[in-house]
């Protein structure tokens, strides 16, 4: 743990990077609402657009298997038996909860940019080798290794929303790189389409899929060197009197600045924290329906009896509905104070409506039972919350950082149960698996509510007996334990 002298000393240097012609306040420096817009924005237009695009892709190159399914891959590498399907979708986590620490750990020690470059033409050239995968084996060892270095993405991107933003920012931010999983989907339907109709080539159309998809990634993977945002102390674009201002933003956010440091206390009071295992939970349950919508769509669209180019483009409304419950989730929890944990309950109600439609109506009902299948779509919604909620409720960088990986080796296991629900032997209707996915909706929506008590407990406590908060300690590594004035959002 650092000592008190190196604390302050930290504080000092940070002081003195402070413009000299603007006003104290209380905890530091002094933002009037018109620069603080104008920094907000060109926030937005140096950090959004590439975490955006980045997730697109990764999201692409992810969910690719289920278009490629109804193009012939399952007959050539023998995936239609019982669970080979699933597991060719749930591996990719198992490999995802193997690199989440190891590959956070390497973006607090070194430069972020670096190390999401790096990632990103590692997991490249692992799309670009699955048309060379000719069994079952072959394909199972290249989805681990995809999982493995696609790790490390989503756990960066919140430590960079985390850096850039305010609490009251996060959630929305987070919505914003998130919703662009919708943005793959709305879009790589068409392309896929022009591709499915390749006949008489040397490739079969789900390998030319795989081949165009990591030829974009690498592309993209060479521009990220200079393109990735690096953090608001080092900002490329902004003068030094504007970086302190952007030091100074995240101020009141009480969650400390960027700290190369790994702090083994920050690891060990992250573990024993029952808010953040109580994340896990909720990121568990909410994430199983991810299954249903992004593994699974075109094959239960087929077994309603469309053929395979219209069970494609059936997945177009799954694209648009993303973004709408996504980003209108984050707007909400932004805009609505006390809301999150809120939405979080909320979102699960459409879920089970929709599964229980399934399961309920008869395969006669297909616009009931296509209805039904949409309504999954707003477990996003639920799981954009749980994003925002690794970020901004908790402090302390290295605290942050397990906070994050722990949020996305849960997003793993649900990720691992869902498809597993999707036993072959259920198809066309696959009614167990909708009544499983339903009981994982009822937790979440139980679990959201407890969490959210026990934190409104929790900040009462501390408003009796520490008083009012303050954003004195706000740029010291600090964790939201140590920091009495660290108060946790509902």
């Amino acid at each position: 743990m650092a000592t008190d002298s190196e604390k302050e000393n930290a504080f000092a240097g940070l002081e003195k990077a402070r413009p000299s012609h603007v006003e104290d306040g209380v905890g530091g420096l002094a933002l009037d609402e018109e620069t603080n817009k104008k920094l907000l924005r060109r926030i937005d237009w140096r950090v959004m657009p590439v975490l955006c695009f980045t997730y697109a892709l990764q999201f692409y190159d992810k969910a690719l298997l289920s278009q490629a399914a109804i193009f012939g891959l399952r007959a050539d590498l023998g995936l239609e038996d019982g669970l080979t399907y699933s597991w060719a979708s749930l591996i990719f986590y198992f490999g995802y909860i193997a690199g989440t620490y190891p590959v956070s750990l390497l973006a607090q020690r070194y430069p972020t940019r670096i190390v999401l470059t790096v990632i990103c033409l590692l997991w490249s050239v692992v799309v670009l080798t699955t048309p060379a995968c000719r069994n079952a084996k072959d394909f199972l060892v290249n989805r681990f290794f995809l999982g493995l270095i696609e790790a490390g993405v989503s756990p960066i991107f919140m430590l960079v929303v985390g850096l850039w933003y305010t609490h009251a920012e996060q959630v929305s931010r987070s919505s914003w790189w998130y919703s662009f999983s919708g943005g793959s989907l709305l879009v790589s339907p068409l392309i896929n389409y022009g591709l499915g109709h390749i006949q008489g080539g040397r490739l079969q159309p789900w390998q030319y899929m795989y081949l165009i998809a990591g030829s974009a990634t690498t592309i993209w993977g060479v521009a990220l060197w200079w393109l990735f945002p690096d953090t608001p102390q080092n900002a490329k674009g902004f003068t030094e009197e504007e970086r302190a201002l952007l030091v100074e933003r995240v101020r009141g956010n009480n969650a400390g600045a960027e700290n190369k440091e790994f702090k083994l206390y920050q690891v060990l009071e992250a573990l024993r924290d029952y808010r953040m295992w109580g994340l896990c939970v909720l990121s568990i349950v909410s994430c199983t329906g991810s299954a249903a919508v992004t593994v699974f769509a075109p094959i239960v669209f087929n077994g309603m009896g469309f053929g395979v180019f219209e069970s494609l483009l059936l997945n177009l409304p799954i694209g648009a509905l993303a973004f709408i419950c996504i980003l209108g989730s984050g707007y909400i929890g932004r805009f609505v104070p006390n809301a999150r944990f809120h939405l979080i309950s909320i979102s699960c109600l459409p879920v089970i409506l929709g599964c229980a439609l399934l399961w309920q109506l008869p395969s006669s009902n297909v616009a009931g039972r296509i209805a039904g299948y949409y309504l999954i779509n707003f477990f996003s919604a639920a799981w954009v919350q749980c994003i925002g909620l690794g970020t901004s409720n908790v402090a302390g960088h290295t605290k942050k950082s397990v906070y994050a990986a722990a949020t996305f080796i849960a997003y793993s296991v649900g990720n691992i149960i869902g498809p597993l629900m999707f036993d072959a032997s259920y198809a066309p209707r696959y009614d167990q698996s909708f009544t499983g996915v339903m009981i994982c909706f009822v937790v979440c929506f139980v679990c959201a509510e407890a969490l959210r008590f026990l934190s409104v407990r929790e900040n009462k406590r501390r408003d009796a007996k520490y008083g009012e908060p303050d954003d004195v300690h706000g740029l010291e590594d600090y964790t939201d334990r140590e920091n009495k004035s660290f108060r946790y959002h509902l």
